[in-house]
């Protein structure tokens, strides 16, 4: 592992508490993405500054809700829209909430773990 990348697992109350302190170092949002797990989401904040790479991992059962941090970082607003419209996580105070039309999509949150057991069951049935 490079000495100036950082993998921290935090918990979901400690997500906005953690970004106020990489913005207070004037450290940039680099990115924010939601993964799929057995039983919910890993969701990755990626903060840089220089040549330190940070990046904070909160693991969220599928109903569980996640506190915005656009109000902290704005451009936040477009990864959160983007994790709630197409992975179905619940995401709280978006400065700039989409209502579920960033994007031009068929199906409800397609990459939501529950819409890839519906999808395993209606190709079980032909």
């Amino acid at each position: 592992m490079r000495e100036n990348y950082q993998l921290i697992d935090i918990t979901p109350d400690l997500l906005p508490l953690k970004a106020v302190r990489e913005k207070k170092h004037n450290a940039r949002l680099v990115q924010i993405c939601a993964v799929n797990t057995k039983d919910g989401f890993d969701l990755l904040y990626s903060f840089a500054k220089e040549y330190r790479f940070i990046t904070y991992k909160v693991q969220v059962d599928i109903n569980d809700e996640v506190v915005t941090i656009s109000d902290i970082y704005p451009s936040a607003a477009l990864y959160e829209n983007e994790m709630k419209e197409l992975f179905g996580v619940k995401i709280k105070y978006i400065n700039l909430d989409y209502k579920r039309k960033l994007y031009t999509i068929d199906a409800e949150t397609p990459f939501r773990p529950e819409a890839d057991m519906d999808d395993s069951d209606e190709e079980d049935d032909e």
